[in-house]
């Protein structure tokens, strides 16, 4: 029997400034290791697409397949926009330097045609013409700037160590209260089933009101249930094999 697949690669996952900072000294080392979480989240979601694309075969799994690549090329676009629109504006402003970010936003665009062509495809294309090679490819287009994208944006955003800590804590809470107004039924389960509580020995990212994590689970996560099969952890943040891939006894890939 196969080992079990798992989503910390082939992409790598970004060490969390926690590691060796401590979170409380500056909002910005906050902000930074919130980010580097969000950003994890966000590899291991294009790690889990990427390793699961070729072992998707039934109508049905395709579907859900599809609906969960959708999902995660919407969230990180959503979370890219508002970054360009909302988040970088507000921390410039704090500093007093209009660009200070503008390399990030730039990277943000080296990558966006390949995610776009990602959600137009997830969006629009049925089970009888999925292709995983298709998926795979733009992947292989669109990962190696994107990875790169994620770890930089984490040394940007520990550069604003010099300045107002409590006015860019203020920015932040700002954009993440905007996020958190995402459809309820789709990105908190995915969101959930991204992170990695035992990552780096230990954390628990996001910070959630109690019962949060069992509402998300057990109500909202209910109605997309099949394309959470794709996730690479439960809701509650604990690392599974993926569901489909080598170790499930799966050995043809599509075309």
């Amino acid at each position: 029997m196969s080992n079990p697949v798992w989503a910390d690669g082939p992409w790598s996952l970004i060490e969390t400034p926690s590691k060796t900072q401590d979170v409380s000294k500056h909002a910005a080392i906050y902000i930074a290791n919130e980010m580097a979480c969000a950003h994890n989240c966000m590899l291991r979601g294009l790690n889990s697409i990427y390793l699961q694309a070729e072992y998707v075969q039934k109508p049905q799994d395709i579907a859900d397949f599809l609906f969960f690549i959708k999902s995660w090329a919407n969230w990180v676009s959503h979370h890219h926009t508002l970054e360009e629109e909302q988040m970088f504006p507000g921390f410039e402003k704090v500093i007093g330097a209009a660009g200070f970010l503008g390399t990030n936003v730039e990277q943000h665009h080296a990558f966006q045609p390949q995610l776009k062509i990602l959600l137009e495809y997830s969006s629009h294309t049925s089970h009888v013409d999925y292709n995983a090679t298709t998926v795979r490819r733009t992947i292989e287009e669109m990962a190696p700037i994107f990875r790169q994208h994620l770890s930089e944006e984490i040394n940007s955003l520990l550069s604003m160590g010099p300045y107002d800590g409590t006015a860019l804590l203020k920015v932040y809470k700002h954009s993440v209260a905007e996020a958190a107004r995402q459809e309820k039924q789709v990105v908190p389960p995915m969101v959930l089933g991204l992170r990695d509580v035992t990552f780096e020995g230990g954390n628990q990212w996001p910070s959630l009101p109690p019962m949060a994590a069992w509402v998300i689970s057990y109500f909202l996560a209910r109605r997309n249930s099949g394309a959470w099969r794709f996730l690479p952890c439960d809701s509650w943040g604990k690392p599974r094999s993926l569901a489909f891939g080598p170790s499930d006894g799966n050995s043809a890939a599509l075309g």
